[in-house]
């Protein structure tokens, strides 16, 4: 009876265990827009490309470039009507024109609608950065918000030596040779924002190592901590 009974117990912890790995692919695979933040790559986009700015970003404006751009940092090109079709196709149906206003600078978005843009962006651009960066999953977070960030503004791919280096896991030589950039000389001399934002890829780049190292150790310090307090020797509570 009592070798049944167990029996019964582990079938239903594996197969609470398997749901839950669903559920997980689930949230990861086909709802990655709600796990924006994950990592959180939303969160230093939106720290450079509306901070301070929330109600602006609502309607047109122009960017550091002087190009017409949306939300946290949407650029307005020949594919947003089609994108804004996709991302706002409900809000279209409900208020007939809505697309075409928003673009043409006489209707905003809603904070929550600035978002949603925000994270079909990062949906549709992850893959490509993951594809030009293979380990881009084993970085830490810090460096992987950073390197959307300027994926994003296009600055990753016009540096292709130092994303030779970082996939090849020279990190401070990529940190080096990201800032060897005629826009990055010239937004110093401007003293932009565009600059920091460089610097900072940079300065992530160079402590990657640092930070991989650390959180090893933590890791490596709570397995021995665990091993300690469940062994023979373990204090009594």
């Amino acid at each position: 009876m009592f070798p049944l009974y167990g029996f019964i117990i582990t079938l239903v912890l594996e197969m609470a265990n398997n749901n839950m790995k669903n559920f997980k692919q689930f949230l990861l695979e086909e709802n990655q827009q709600i796990q924006c933040d994950v990592n959180g790559i939303c969160k230093i986009i939106k720290s450079y490309e509306s901070a301070g700015n929330e109600k602006k970003i609502l309607s047109v404006y122009k960017d550091s470039k002087g190009f017409d751009t949306i939300g946290h940092g949407h650029l307005i090109t020949k594919d947003s009507p089609k994108i804004f079709g996709e991302v706002f196709a409900e809000e279209e149906k409900v208020t007939p024109g809505f697309i075409s206003g928003v673009l043409g600078g006489k209707k905003s978005l809603t904070p929550d609608q600035a978002e949603k843009l925000l994270q079909r962006d990062v949906k549709v651009r992850l893959p490509e950065l993951k594809k030009l960066i293979p380990k881009f999953e084993s970085y830490t977070p810090e460096l992987q918000g950073e390197l959307t960030s300027e994926y994003f503004r296009g600055m990753v791919t016009q540096s292709p030596n130092a994303v030779k280096m970082l996939n090849a896991g020279d990190f401070a030589g990529a940190s080096k040779e990201f800032l060897n950039a005629k826009e990055y000389r010239e937004a110093v001399a401007q003293k932009s924002g565009i600059a920091t934002r460089m610097k900072n890829l940079s300065d992530s780049m160079a402590s990657e190592l640092d930070r991989q190292k650390a959180i090893k150790d933590k890791k490596e310090k709570d397995l021995m901590y665990q091993g300690y307090s469940s062994g023979p020797y373990a204090k009594a509570n």
